[in-house]
């Protein structure tokens, strides 16, 4: 009886002992106590489901959260169009061909001046040579320019340039297709005849370019078809060319190249721009130049109302041979060269 007595004593001293002392005890699960999972909810939901511990995280480490780092924006990939910080610096792009001078929108950085007037020279020094000189009066006025007009070191190289110059400022659907005809009637041209390679040079287009060698020759009906905006006809020598004084010869083949079946409504003929050329123009380069010359004029008079090219004829042969050529070499239906 003692004993029991002695043992209930000291599981009494026990309880006491443990009350005096304040000792606790707490569940925990998972890591976590209970006690802290509801404010722990609550600031998931105040952060849009990301735990407070890693915005702190975030905060001590240094990384960018909502905006990046210098007041820059982000891109948002859901948003319907790309955005852009509008303080960003400019910056030069590659493969650009053009110099920027000040400086563009926000605080962007400007170009320096100096870099912009190297640029320059640079092109300057890669920019093709001039080939002009000034030109003497007498031959300013056979030229149909001012006085103070500038000519290049050749007719040859003058005419050309004039014809891509003048040739070149028409959009696409401004250039005329040619029709050309041989000596020998309702026979055309191939792709790689001198005559094709002339009217690509004039500027204009051949309506026969897709025309197989053997099939050349053509009908009254497949020109009317075709409709094309020049039609330029080649003739012997007993009609146009050296030594040739009269245009009555000329005439008559013009009449019946206008009084064919259905070319009535041909553009061409409506319009007035048939052309004889004397087969003479294709012998050699400078002649074929003043044909280039007369088809461009004959296609586009207006941008060629300045050049005479019976002058030009005369300038490229005296140029070429020495010599000024005697004869008329083409005809208009107004007159001859």
């Amino acid at each position: 009886m003692k004993i029991r007595k002695a043992g209930r004593l000291l599981l009494a001293l026990l309880i006491l002992c443990l009350s005096l002392s304040g000792c606790r005890t707490r569940v925990v699960e998972n890591g976590r106590a209970p006690g802290n999972r509801e404010a722990a909810a609550a600031g998931r939901e105040s952060r849009g489901g990301k735990p407070a511990d890693d915005g702190a995280q975030e905060a001590e480490t240094g990384e960018e959260t909502g905006e990046e780092a210098g007041g820059r924006t982000r891109e948002n990939p859901e948003a319907a169009r790309k955005e852009y910080d509008e303080k960003a610096p400019a910056e030069m792009v590659s493969g650009t061909e053009r110099t920027v001078h000040g400086e563009g929108e926000g605080s962007g950085a400007s170009v320096e001046r100096e870099d912009a007037d190297e640029a320059v020279a640079r092109l300057r020094e890669t920019a093709q040579e001039d080939i002009t000189q000034t030109v003497a009066a007498d031959r300013a006025e056979k030229m149909g320019v001012s006085e103070d007009a500038r000519e290049a070191d050749s007719a040859m190289t003058y005419f050309t340039l004039l014809l891509q110059d003048r040739m070149g400022s028409l959009f696409e659907c401004q250039r005329r297709y040619v029709y050309w005809e041989t000596a020998e009637d309702h026979v055309t041209v191939f792709k790689t005849s001198a005559e094709h390679s002339l009217i690509l040079n004039a500027g204009a287009y051949d309506v026969s370019a897709r025309l197989l060698p053997e099939n050349l020759r053509v009908d009254d009906g497949w020109v009317a078809r075709k409709n094309p905006g020049v039609i330029v006809k080649a003739v012997g020598r007993s009609v146009l060319g050296t030594g040739v004084s009269s245009v009555s010869a000329a005439k008559k083949v013009y009449g019946g190249l206008l009084g064919r079946n259905g070319w009535e409504a041909v553009d061409a003929v409506q319009n007035g721009r048939v052309l004889l050329l004397s087969e003479e123009l294709l012998e050699t380069p400078h002649l074929q130049v003043a044909a280039m010359l007369m088809v461009a004029k004959t296609s586009n008079p207006e941008l060629f109302a300045d050049v005479d090219t019976a002058k030009a004829l005369e300038m490229l042969s005296e140029e070429a041979t020495g010599s000024i050529p005697a004869g008329i070499y083409c005809y208009d239906g107004r007159g001859g060269a």
